[in-house]
Formats: structure tokens, sequence, C-alpha cells
């Protein structure tokens, strides 16, 4: 079992982020040359679809490891830390609404992964360290989700819970339930691996690599990588119309 110091990041942790980072930007490049009509894809397939489904649960997965670590590595903080934190993000989530609203404007996004993960390390931040409550938490929001899945209502004001207005469009979408119940699995992942920031497995130590290089800055790559995909089409377009 390896001991890190508490200055010291878990490059195992790092590097998944980073994989799910690329697999992101593969997933997000096929949607585009879709959305743009440079290819004629199916984006509802089941090769695509995973794709995109195991994306978001690796991300949404490791914010429940990293709160994890954070407070093994800070042990009691205040919960000011965290709401600051996820109020960050949270506000980031907002930019993408506003640009989306701009462009494409049409599914643009209200209720996307930022303001998800914003809310999240907010209202779960306090069950690191609890990993009986977590994995309780985690199976009860779950199992709220699905159970809430088939409803529709007229209002979009409930969206954010997972209750959808009949219709609905967007580009990006991870309501409090089911997701929720990832990020508190992560959380109890990371109480049970990692307890006392310590490595409770054999995993010898991991080189700096360009996974771990990405996914300690994982926020600054989901912000642009976007508009460098977009562009890079368009100006793929120009020069070959």
């Amino acid at each position: 079992m390896g001991t890190v110091h508490a200055t010291e990041r878990f490059g195992e942790v790092d590097a998944l982020r980073g994989a799910a980072v690329l697999m992101m930007i593969v997933y997000h490049t096929l949607f585009d040359l879709d959305f743009l009509g440079v290819l004629d894809l199916d984006m509802g397939s089941p090769v695509i679809w995973f794709t995109g489904r195991l994306t978001a649960f690796l991300f949404i997965f490791l914010v429940g490891v990293s709160l994890s670590l954070s407070h093994s590595r800070r042990g009691v903080t205040s919960r000011r830390h965290y709401i600051i934190r996820g109020l960050k993000i949270f506000l980031w989530g907002m930019v993408i609404t506003a640009a989306t609203w701009i462009y494409p404007h049409n599914g643009f996004i209200a209720f996307g992964v930022l303001h998800f993960i914003g809310l999240a390390v907010i209202l779960t931040h306090s069950l690191a360290g609890r990993r009986t409550a977590a994995l309780a938490l985690s199976a009860v929001a779950i199992t709220v989700g699905v159970l809430m899945s088939g409803l529709r209502v007229e209002t979009p004001l409930l969206m954010w819970l997972g209750i959808r207005p009949h219709n609905l469009y967007t580009l990006d979408y991870f309501p409090l339930f089911p997701w929720l119940g990832v990020v508190l699995l992560g959380i109890f992942t990371g109480d049970t691996l990692y307890q006392g920031y310590r490595r409770r497995f054999g995993l010898r130590a991991w080189s700096p690599s360009l996974l771990q290089l990405i996914g300690r800055n994982s926020l600054k790559v989901y912000l642009v990588h976007q508009p460098v995909i977009v562009g890079i089409i368009w100006v793929a377009m120009y020069l070959t119309s």
C-alpha cells in the first residue's frame, strides 16, 4: 500500500480524469461533425451513446473521489471552501448557458454538467469521510432518478432535479437525480481506496504523463475544447468549399 504525502497527488486519479477528457473530446468532435452537417452520424447508436455516457460517468464519479481526497488531505475544512468552489464551477456553467444561448441557441444548455458539478460539490462535500452514509444515499439518489425519469411536466423549473418538461431539447443535461448518486458513489470509493490519504491497494509509483497533465487541468480543457473543435471544423469546411 503506497503512502502519498498530503502535498502530492495520486497519479492514477489524474490519469483517469485525463482519459475521460480525451474521450469527451472524441465524443464532442463526432457530435459537432454531425451537428454541423459535415458527417451524417447516428449519435444514438449503441457505441457512440455508450461512449458519451461512460465519459460522463467517469467525470462525475471522479468529482466524488476528489471530494473524498480533499477531505482526507485537508481534514476538517469549513463549508465556505466547498461552497465557494462549487459556486465558481456553477458560474462557469452559467457562462456556458450564455454562450449556447447566443450560438447555436436551439438546444442551449440550461442545466449541464458544470451546473450539476457546482451544486453537487456544495451538497455532498459534508459526506466525505462518511462512506456508509454516502453509499446508502447514492442508492437512494439513483433510485429516485430512475423513478422520476419518465415524469413530464409543463414547467422547466424542475428540470434541475430530473423532472423534465415536455419536448425538452438541450445539448447537455445532467440533473441532480440520478447523477448525485454517482458523485456519492465516488465519495464512497475514495473513502474506501484512499482512506487517510493513503493508497489502500498495491500500485507502482506513477511517472508524470500527458494524461495526468490533462486531468489536472480538466476544467480549463472543458471550457476551451468546444470552441477549438468548432473553429477547426469551420476552417476545414471553408478551405474545402
